[in-house]
């Protein structure tokens, strides 16, 4: 799965389930996250994540 994460500043990245979760820890609580958790822990700072489709991560 990939996702967009959206700073809300301008910025924003494509991301796999590993980073998403790299993301997640680093502005939760910083220990193993589930990928739901890392979701609400950015979504709480702000940041906005959203599931790409397939037909998005293919550029079409």
């Amino acid at each position: 799965m990939r996702f967009l994460i959206d700073t809300g500043d301008g910025f924003r990245e494509r991301v796999n389930e590993q980073e998403l979760i790299k993301w997640g820890s680093s502005l939760g609580i910083g220990l193993e996250m589930t990928l739901i958790e890392a979701i609400e822990a950015l979504e709480n700072v702000g940041y906005k994540v959203e599931q790409l489709e397939e037909k998005e991560i293919l550029g079409e």
